[in-house]
């Protein structure tokens, strides 16, 4: 297994397309083009996961200095529960390595319908090098768990990170907050 940088112009995109449309709830995808034209600044990655058999996946990457923000990532659907995920996260640690991966993932709640897909999610993120970093954000009338890879979570880089990505995407504005 791989990870290559996909051009918007590969026609491993369109695959990409398709998984993107079928792994995302419409109220938190964005198109790829869109993704692609908003890291015209050079500061995203689109990164597909690729074994013998071709594309399987991708991530969608986020660099400001040392924060390698996991933005979006999605295996194809007929080829989850295979353990691509697991080795794909791995081989992502090892592309940024010296950099910290900070992913938000969904909150628990029990009072939410699809709490189960969310304590899987964090489960499959904590068993893969990721930890909570006991920060939180909120967006979108949802509310996300911080984690990341390496020992210290880099709080100050990531507000500078967001306040980044607000100018580059408007309407995304975190709140971040403890509990």
């Amino acid at each position: 297994m791989q990870l290559r940088y996909v051009e918007k112009t590969s026609p491993d995109k369109e695959i990409m397309d398709r998984i993107n449309e079928v792994s995302f709830p419409e109220c938190e995808r964005n198109s790829l083009d869109d993704l692609y034209a908003s890291g015209a600044d050079g500061n995203l990655d689109m990164l597909g996961i690729y074994d013998d058999d071709g594309i399987k996946g991708f991530f969608t990457v986020r660099k400001y200095r040392n924060i390698r923000y996991l933005a979006y990532f999605a295996i194809a659907p007929d080829e989850r529960s295979r353990g691509i995920g697991s080795r794909a996260l791995k081989l992502l640690r090892e592309y940024y390595r010296g950099c910290q991966i900070v992913v938000e993932y969904e909150a628990p709640d029990d009072s939410c319908e699809n709490n189960d897909i969310r304590l899987r999610r964090q489960s499959f993120y904590l068993r893969n090098g990721f930890h909570k970093t006991g920060w939180y954000s909120f967006y979108d009338d949802t509310e996300f768990v911080i984690a990341c890879t390496g020992d210290d979570f880099d709080k100050e880089g990531f507000d500078r990170f967001t306040a980044y990505l607000t100018s580059i995407v408007p309407d995304h504005i975190p709140k971040l907050y403890q509990k």
